[in-house]
Formats: C-alpha cells, structure tokens, sequence
C-alpha cells in the first residue's frame, strides 16, 4: 500500500489506470536526464494524485497538469 497522504485512500481500478496513463504520458515527456530522477517522478505522482482528489479524470489533461505544477515547483526553486 501507497502511503502518501495522512488519510488513506482505496482508489478504484479504473482510476488507478487513469493515474498509472497519466504517470506514464508526463515521465515519458520529460527529458531522458530529468525522466530517470526519483524525486522529479514522485512530485509528479503526488500532482496527479492531488488533482484525482480534486476530480480531474483525464489522463490527458492529468498529464498536463502535472508538468504544468513541476514546472513552476522547479521555477520557484531557483
């Protein structure tokens, strides 16, 4: 079991294969130096999970969010 999250959450198959293609679509996206880091894959779980939570179903746009937040995570950093 994932724990990311002080509550536990039990997601639906369905939703889990709408995470698990939206995970995929934003890490296979990402450059092949950044693609590779673990940190840099974890924040990009824990965007699409918070958005899940939030409703947004589409792996698509799941995706794009996701590269979106990182982007302005690494922006802040710097």
């Amino acid at each position: 079991m994932l724990h990311l999250f002080e509550t536990q959450r039990v997601y639906p198959p369905e939703t889990l294969a709408v995470m698990a293609d939206a995970f995929e679509q934003a890490c296979q996206s990402l450059p092949r130096a950044v693609n590779g880091n673990d940190d840099t894959r974890r924040q990009l779980a824990m965007i699409i999970l918070q958005h899940v939570d939030r409703g947004e179903h589409d792996p698509i746009r799941l995706s794009e969010i996701a590269h979106r937040e990182l982007a302005g995570l690494r922006s802040a950093h710097i």
